[in-house]
């Protein structure tokens, strides 16, 4: 879908009004669409003042001119929801001026306001106010009101205000535009070039006769400019890639172009074609919610208009505070702190160096082995490759790591392991239930406490690595499945609902006891630029919150059940050696040679994507780990793809 959408600062802001003046010298190149109308139709009046423009019927008419869910709530109807909205978009091959409603801030139903729908249609956006007193003040309100939405243009309707056109683009850095009424009594005069310029940027109109007929250039140049709000072509999006970009685990003779990627929406990625792919994967298990999640949207532009960075070296800012004390309490032991820092490599890097600076204050530095797990992947830092070892991945780096053992994911390998290295290990480290990168390999939550209890018996600290797992197995930590209490977690991918970068370790009380000392040759020396970002711990704090309610919960408990469903059945079939879940995460291991580089798994994400699913398998292991919104439908076809992949 193409187009922009139609915004009013509130109610008579004029918001049809320009949709007529665009449409006058624009019905050719853009067709209308309002979803929903109450009191006189206003789509009845752009088919009689521009009859040539296409115009869509409304989803929903009510016929008393009040806010529409008040008008359903009388008419003993169900006002139509964001879903069902975006589900009855016109199918046309023009792109859409779609008008709405109210202001950004007016309810669309009891339980949601317009600016979520606004956000769902992922489309640029006029802002249409009335110039007359108060312009400025509203304008910048109704601005504030649709954070997370391009913005594109503000038109002024009536009079020009010089001094409101010069302060609201000073203040939202936006393209001001200023259009006379669309009619009076004898007609319209025509604002010379603007219009036309706009419609190739949006036009103007005037009624004549019942009709409105279009004023020389300006609209047309105001629809060039708006139809020039379409993404650039993939090909030059690609070509600048190619010429500029190295990414991440991708060979540099990669013949697989990037997808490029313009705006994205709940479960959905729209590319700079017009397609519109489901991220099944939640953009490298970070997506938690859904992508541009509004309660998240809203706390990063609160926060961006409060403070935007500090060191966090002898300062502090509230964000920080409030989200350290939400995780700590989630935590399982009470007090302990959190160390801020910006991935997940680093979390556990500052695990690592944690756990042994801990021996080294309790007079035991002799403890330099780390004992991680087969198929463990911890991060791409010297310490995380250490103590992942993959041969494929840090193979060439093999000379310059630190000794680390590696053990299968068995509590009787592991106590041999710590038996005959005891006093010689600082901790052991494990992904909790689910081995990530390692192939989605899973172990039971019995499997998982056993590991605990013969770490705890050998007296070695032990690391939860929860920067993939947390809040992916249906709970918060999937280290609580199995009742224990790590001396440290990694937390990361998930703690800003995959919004910002930024990571959390937590470290128990046993572990901040050994460095409460005035000595400061014991500090722990270690920190980041960007450490506690603000509008990173804001943005994470407000959706700490949200995961203590239970809709979340609720959520992946759904998609678990649908896993269980659609994809327990493909174990047996032809081809398919396992299949495995947990949480909201599904796995399909194929029958296939090659581990991480079987040619497999290029072709299933080609394939995958042509079915309109973005999957990245892990060699032969295709899985999936959408985002809690994603529904039903969107699980269907992701089920349906992973399928088509054991074929």
């Amino acid at each position: 879908m193409t187009g922009f959408v139609v915004v009013g600062t509130d109610t008579d802001a004029g918001k049809t009004a320009f949709s007529l003046l665009f449409l006058a010298t624009n019905a050719d190149r853009f067709d209308y669409w309002k979803p929903v109308e109450t009191g006189d139709p206003d789509s009845l009046r752009v088919r009689r003042l521009v009859p040539t423009s296409t115009v869509h019927e409304p989803l929903a008419r009510f016929s008393e001119p009040v806010a529409p869910a008040l008008a359903a709530r009388r008419e003993g109807r169900e006002m139509p929801g964001v879903a069902e909205i975006l589900a009855a978009i016109p199918s046309t091959e023009k792109p859409l001026l779609i008008e709405t409603f109210g202001g950004p801030l007016s309810p669309l139903t009891d339980d949601v306001l317009q600016i979520d729908l606004i956000r769902a249609f992922g489309l640029p956006v006029v802002l249409v106010s009335s110039s007359a007193v108060g312009a400025v003040c509203r304008t910048l309100a109704a601005f504030r009101a649709l954070a997370g939405v391009n913005v594109a243009l503000v038109a002024l309707l009536g009079p020009r205000d010089e001094y409101a056109e010069a302060q609201i683009a000073k203040h939202t850095g936006l393209r001001v535009e200023s259009l006379l009424e669309p009619w009076r009594a004898g007609g319209v005069s025509p604002p010379s070039s603007t219009l036309r310029t706009l419609g190739s940027a949006l036009d103007y109109a005037a009624v004549d006769a019942g009709l409105v007929s279009p004023p020389s250039s300006a609209l047309c140049t105001l629809g060039s400019a708006l139809g020039g709000l379409t993404p650039p072509a993939r090909q030059d999006v690609v070509a600048r890639d190619r010429a500029a970009i190295w990414h991440p685990y991708t060979s540099l003779a990669d013949p697989a172009d990037p997808l490029p990627v313009v705006s994205a929406q709940r479960e959905f990625l729209h590319l700079a074609d017009g397609r519109r792919i489901i991220d099944a994967i939640s953009s490298w298990w970070t997506i938690l919610h859904g992508h541009r999640h509004p309660p998240l949207v809203d706390a990063l532009t609160h926060a961006a208009h409060t403070l935007d960075h500090v060191l966090f070296a002898g300062v502090t800012h509230p964000p920080a505070v409030e989200l350290a004390e939400l995780m700590l309490d989630s935590a399982p032991w009470k007090g302990g702190k959190a160390f801020y820092s910006d991935n997940g490599s680093t979390a556990v890097e500052v695990a690592l160096k944690l756990a042994y600076q801990f021996w080294c204050h309790r007079g035991e530095p002799q403890r330099t082995l780390f004992v991680g797990f087969e198929n463990g992947y911890h991060g791409d830092t010297f310490g995380a490759m250490a103590v992942g070892r993959d041969p494929l991945f840090f193979g060439t780096f093999e000379p310059l790591l630190f000794r680390a053992l590696q053990v299968p994911v068995s509590a009787d390998r592991l106590d041999d392991a710590l038996k005959a290295n005891a006093g010689k290990v600082a901790a052991v480290i494990l992904e909790p239930l689910v081995q990530g990168a390692g192939g989605m390999c899973m172990h039971t939550p019995q499997e998982l406490r056993d590991i605990f209890e013969v770490t705890k018996r050998h007296n070695v600290l032990f690391i939860a690595d929860e920067v993939m797992t947390g809040c992916r197995t249906g709970r918060l930590w999937a280290h609580t499945h199995a009742g224990i209490a790590p001396d440290l977690i990694c937390s990361a991918k998930t703690i800003t609902g995959g919004m910002l970068p930024l990571s959390v370790t937590l470290a128990s009380p046993e572990i901040v006891d050994a460095f409460q000392t005035p000595d400061r040759t014991k500090t722990f020396f270690h920190g980041h630029s960007f450490t506690a970002n603000p509008l990173a711990c804001a943005v994470g704090a407000a959706n700490w919150k949200l995961l203590g309610e239970p809709e979340w919960q609720r959520n992946a408990a759904r998609i678990e059940a649908f896993w269980r469903t659609h994809l327990l059945p493909l174990r047996g079939r032809p081809g398919v050696k396992d299949v495995r879940i947990c949480g909201t995460i599904g796995a399909v291991e194929l029958d296939a040679a090659g581990g991480y580089l079987a040619e497999i798994g290029p072709r299933v994400r080609q394939q995958s994507i042509a079915r309109g699913v973005l999957l990245r398998p892990l060699g032969s292991v295709v899985y999936a780990m959408p985002p809690l919104c994603t529904s039903d439908d969107s699980l269907a076809r992701i089920a349906d793809a992973i399928a088509a992949a054991t074929r």
